[in-house]
């Protein structure tokens, strides 16, 4: 689903501070230097210098270490500096997008840009309303998934941006492929941050291309605000409920990392992760065996891929019916607010409203902290 093309500078390290800002090209000043403030994420800067931005990109797909990307932003009512010669310059504000991950809609959503989208990656598995009734409309194409780009489609919609993601290092030969066809691309890579507060904060950087900073850093302090807020209420619990979650897929396990934004969600709800000591903030493989023998310790189970039933549950593997989460009852999946096609707003919404994704935690773990019984994403299994 992802792939992007842009200058990459092998070496690039861009410090993992709030605001660090990467290597200056020739003729770039200090002087004329402002850094957007950022608080939490750490794989993107944004530096203007007047004439122009540029956007640094750092490790923006799993494994990659010290692999960076720039793009350097100039208004389309100024020149081109000639300083940014053979650099990756995208004109701004953009008015044609195209994506390439449906997370990418909350983005495009709260900045009141979606009018701006017209085409995705799998667009049947959209969950916006918006959007839904664009892709009716025939307003937004679906330009196919992996193996099945249509390049053509792409290239005849003549978008001013693609945003897509990498899962891979093999990311880079589909994003050379869009970058000799002419087409400018964009790597997001706000799944890979550690805490969800710092995936949301990436609508800055989704912001820059809008000609929207100031929209999107307000937009990002009120969220921040409202998550914070949530995290007082469970300050001076003094149990912590154990949670497991996932589910497996052919026989594969894949388990959040102990550093994920999954992981520092639950923490803040007051929960404990059950692989709270694994180090990474990528997902990582658990077999089967493991998680049954861990899952005595585990007080509730969510996040536990399309079930909407125990019984279904049930039917991945029949020694779930063991599971003490599963005999309890104390099973909650993050998909209330599904498509008829099988969108899920939790991945979409939900990357910009970490808020409300805390608050229905917060319900599961201590409902003694929070006596509002509706939920934005979860629902009980039963």
């Amino acid at each position: 689903m992802s792939r992007f093309t842009v200058f990459a500078f092998s070496f690039l390290v861009f410090g993992m501070s709030n605001c660090a800002p990467g290597r200056k090209a020739p003729g770039e000043s200090d002087i004329a230097r402002q850094v957007l403030p950022v608080s939490y994420a750490k794989g993107f800067a944004v530096e203007n210098y007047g004439k122009y931005r540029k956007i640094t990109v750092s490790d923006p797909w799993q494994q990659s270490k010290g692999i960076g990307f720039e793009y350097y932003l100039v208004d389309k009512s100024k020149d081109i500096p000639k300083e940014l010669a053979g650099k990756q310059v995208i004109r701004t504000p953009v008015t044609r997008v195209i994506c390439l991950s449906t997370s990418h809609i909350g983005f495009l959503s709260a900045l009141h840009e979606i009018s701006s989208l017209k085409a995705l990656s799998g667009a049947v598995y959209v969950s916006d309303p918006e959007v839904q009734k664009a892709i009716a409309a025939n307003e937004i194409s679906d330009i196919g998934y992996e193996q099945s780009i249509n390049y053509e489609l792409i290239l005849s919609l003549k978008p001013d941006l693609i945003m897509a993601y990498g899962v891979g290092g093999e990311v880079t030969g589909f994003l050379n492929k869009l970058r000799d066809l002419g087409l400018n691309v964009i790597l997001n890579g706000e799944y890979l941050e550690e805490s969800p507060l710092a995936k949301a904060e990436w609508i800055k950087f989704a912001g820059a291309f809008y000609n929207k900073e100031k929209e999107a850093s307000d937009y990002f302090t009120w969220i921040d605000k409202n998550y914070n807020a949530v995290c007082q209420k469970v300050r001076d619990v003094k149990t912590h409920p154990v949670v497991l979650t996932g589910l497996p897929f052919k026989d594969a396990w894949w388990m959040a990392g102990g550093h994920s934004n999954l992981a520092t969600l639950i923490r803040d709800a007051g929960g404990e992760f059950l692989w709270k000591d694994n180090p990474s903030r990528e997902s990582f493989v658990v077999s089967l065996e493991e998680v049954v023998m861990r899952s005595a310790k585990a007080d509730f189970w969510i996040n536990c891929g399309t079930v909407n039933t125990i019984s279904e549950l049930i039917s991945v593997d029949s020694r779930f019916a063991a599971f003490p989460q599963v005999q309890k009852k104390a099973i909650f999946n993050n998909n209330l607010k599904m498509s008829s096609r099988g969108g899920n707003d939790y991945w979409e919404q939900g990357v910009v409203r970490p808020d409300l994704i805390l608050s229905d935690l917060v319900k599961i773990f201590h409902p003694e902290c929070d006596n509002v019984k509706l939920f934005n994403f979860y629902k009980s299994i039963q």
